[in-house]
């Protein structure tokens, strides 16, 4: 187990190293100030495009606190160089920051010591949109920064960690907010009610499973007829809508698009998610019709992602007009959440020193037996007691710790009682057979094996209580019967 977590110690500062280092092959001496990760000019998808504006530019915008305005705006298109203030504006990313100053940076230290996740993580980082220019550069810029992200909340949502997909979600908040707005905007998204992303990614996938059944629902009773063509066809709601829901149709609209329904999304939540996907398939529903199992696959799958008929203002129209017709019917909500959707664990536990603990010393046999050796396992001798107590075997490991000042000093635990799994009555037979590994339950055996306690332990009963194993007994019977 010792050496098992010295290679992944050894594994996750390697690649910890490579993310520090940076891009190698083709970089320039003098690095291209718009490779800062620090401008916020960085934040949006275009360079030639402003780097942020003061709250009078949003104003300009017809971007406001003012809820009506911001809805209307939003639906009618956030402007690129405005989208990171407005996102974070919607997600009230300023006020958690302040409630939370130095958090991430502590996070993302503790990452680099203790997160497990660190090899996935890496792995889907070089598979994160290859095709954006921001995120090409291997160890580049942006995908340090995605590393960070990921890694500092595999320790801050230690019930979640990290699960494949929130790599994409975070690669989309990066185009438009610096890397710790990123990682607070994401906690916002995983945590708060609206968006309640956290049961996405827990084992079973409990809110992805309130949303299909839902969607479901919607079907049956507005598209019945697709609906049971889609039946006949076995492309069950199960198939086609887990990416839809789980990764907020990333990657599976065209990607200007995907961007407007992110707009949409960080202002209604979840309902936006319902409404989506009710207005793609009413959108498509005619062709879907006369499509086979295979076609049906395809085109909900792969082709979406393509350029759409229909301009973006016309298709963010149609989900406004599919939400409309949702809420007069109740339907635009899925049922509530469960509790298990949401954090059970404490968000954000910080360990007491981020510095790697030393391993415990190792009492070697020498030093603890003697010139004469260990005291090895065997039988006990007839009439003779197993050997020093617990208690005397601690007091002596006690004091050989203070006679080693340098050395960390060991904790001992108590034993638990000892428990009998399968008591029997005991066994005719002679007690020094009774070898300890033919003992069926054998609690409190030490695992260091340079443990200097003389065997058995003495646990206050006698060798007799103990069980044999099934072969133990088999060849006490076959050596009654052959004596018999």
């Amino acid at each position: 187990m010792v050496k098992m977590e010295t290679l992944l110690a050894l594994e996750r500062a390697e690649i910890v190293a490579k993310y520090e280092q940076g891009h190698q092959s083709g970089s320039p001496a003098d690095p291209d100030p718009w490779d800062d990760s620090d401008l916020s000019c960085y934040k949006v998808t275009y360079r030639w495009e402003q780097p942020g504006l003061s709250t009078q530019g949003l104003s300009i915008h017809g971007l406001s606190t003012h809820k009506a305005r911001m809805r209307r705006r939003v639906y009618k298109g956030i402007p690129p160089q405005v989208r990171g203030q407005a996102w974070s504006l919607l997600l009230d990313l300023e006020k958690v920051k302040v409630e939370n100053q130095g958090k991430y940076q502590r996070m993302k230290e503790q990452a680099r010591l203790y997160s497990r996740d660190i090899k996935y993580i890496d792995m889907d980082v070089s598979r994160t949109f290859q095709n954006n220019i921001m995120f090409q550069e291997r160890y580049g810029i942006k995908q340090q920064a995605l590393f960070n992200v990921l890694t500092a909340y595999s320790v801050y949502n230690t019930e979640v960690g990290y699960c494949h997909g929130m790599n994409q979600i975070v690669a989309i908040l990066l185009m438009f907010l610096n890397e710790e707005d990123a990682f607070w905007a994401l906690a916002q998204l995983m945590d708060n009610k609206r968006h309640a992303m956290h049961g996405f990614f827990i084992p079973e996938f409990p809110k992805l499973q309130r949303l299909q059944a839902h969607h479901d629902k919607i079907l049956e009773r507005t598209l019945p007829k697709l609906k049971r063509h889609l039946d006949k066809e076995y492309m069950y709601t199960e198939i086609y809508t887990k990416l839809w829901f789980q990764h907020c149709f990333i990657d599976q609209t065209p990607f200007s698009l995907t961007l407007r329904l992110w707009d949409v999304y960080i202002l209604e939540g979840e309902r936006m998610l319902t409404a989506m996907a009710y207005t793609i398939i009413k959108l498509h529903r005619k062709h879907l019709l006369k499509l086979p199992l295979q076609g049906l696959y395809e085109f909900l799958q792969d082709k979406i992602s393509g350029p759409w008929a229909l301009e973006d203002d016309a298709v963010i129209k149609k989900l406004q007009a599919s939400m409309a017709e949702l809420h007069r019917k109740n339907w635009d909500l899925p049922p509530p959440a469960k509790p298990e959707e949401f954090p059970t664990r404490t968000l954000g536990v910080e360990r007491s020193s981020l510095e790697p603990k030393p391993c415990p010393t190792i009492i070697s046999i020498k030093e603890l037996s003697g010139e004469d050796g260990p005291d090895l396992p065997g039988p006990p001798a007839k009439h003779q007691q197993p050997g020093p107590s617990h208690s005397q075997a601690c007091l002596k490991a006690e004091e050989h710790q203070q006679e080693q000042t340098m050395a960390p000093q060991l904790r001992w635990r108590a034993r638990e009682p000892p428990r009998l799994a399968c008591p029997f009555p005991p066994l005719d037979i002679p007690q020094d057979r009774m070898w300890p590994w033919r003992w069926a339950s054998l609690p409190n055996i030490p695992r260091n094996y340079e443990c200097p306690l003389k065997w058995p332990i003495d646990i206050g009963f006698e060798p007799e209580c103990w069980d044999l194993c099934p072969s133990a007994r088999a060849k006490v019977a076959l050596r009654a019967t052959l004596q018999a």
